[in-house]
């Protein structure tokens, strides 16, 4: 398989990060068989080990997805992740998240490409982005 993609979720909530990549893992492996491609998800919930990742260079040249929550301890917001993954992967595609609507209104200029309110439903909102972002790459 010479395909891949690399998923990112930076969330600093361990029950909601585990519950974030679980549900797209699952999704990972259809999508894998459906088009021979290679889904490898990164979870952390600590940022800097995020930051050193995107820094090392380890990520290469992969198509990268990233679901990034907004508030993410250390005096680290999610804007930041967003701006270093854009700089290193001008193409990668960033998803910011957080349970604040104004969160919404405030970052309305930043790089990210889509914003997801963390309810509910944002699970299944984040599978979905994954299977059109690979459907959108390989179909």
């Amino acid at each position: 398989m010479n395909n891949s993609v690399i998923v990112l979720v930076v969330e600093d909530n361990e029950y909601y990060n585990s519950l974030l990549s679980r549900t797209l893992q699952k999704s990972g492996d259809n999508l894998q068989l459906k088009h021979d491609c290679m889904v490898k998800i990164h979870s952390f919930t600590d940022a800097n080990e995020c930051i050193n990742m995107i820094r090392s260079g380890e990520l290469g040249n992969s198509d990268i997805i990233a679901f990034v929550d907004y508030y993410i301890g250390n005096g680290i917001t999610g804007g930041h992740i967003v701006r270093l993954l854009k700089n290193h992967n001008a193409g990668s595609q960033v998803l910011l998240m957080s349970q604040s609507k104004a969160i919404a209104e405030k970052e309305k200029s930043g790089q990210h490409d889509f914003f997801i309110l963390k309810d509910g439903f944002a699970p299944a909102i984040c599978r979905l982005y994954l299977e059109q972002f690979i459907d959108n790459k390989f179909s």
